[in-house]
């Protein structure tokens, strides 16, 4: 959340510094519209996190496949320390079973992957970049 404050924030001064409105630096500047992507990317996995904790507390439930894919999507997005902070918050759940209904599985599925195919479109993007 703090990342997502501050980074409008710099936008902002950088909006006033340069004398051009938001909209317009989001959609002329790719950086800025890159990491635009990736804050509002972040701030849909947190409140994914905020939902599944509600629900499930163990490795071999949501919570775990939440943990591991989010590790994969940090690496996607080339956040190491988000990866390994969700990879040892995955370890450190206790393995129970839990007993959760399809309807979940399939939301908690959909939204998943939806995560991963932007965390895909982001490093396409990233590659992209790095060639200009």
């Amino acid at each position: 959340f703090f990342f997502f404050f501050f980074f409008y924030i710099d936008v902002a001064l950088i909006s006033l510094r340069d004398e051009v409105g938001i909209r317009t630096l989001l959609q002329q500047v790719p950086s800025i519209s890159f990491v635009n992507l990736v804050a509002c990317l972040m701030l849909l996995q947190a409140g994914l996190l905020f939902f599944i904790q509600r629900n499930s507390q163990s490795r071999n439930g949501l919570l775990g496949h939440f943990l591991l894919g989010a590790s994969l999507q940090q690496l996607l997005t080339g956040n190491l320390i988000g990866a390994f902070l969700a990879f040892f918050s995955y370890r450190s759940l206790l393995p129970i079973e839990e007993k959760t209904t399809t309807q979940q599985k399939l939301r908690f599925y959909l939204v998943m992957g939806f995560l991963l195919l932007l965390s895909i479109l982001v490093l396409f993007i990233t590659l992209r970049l790095a060639n200009v």
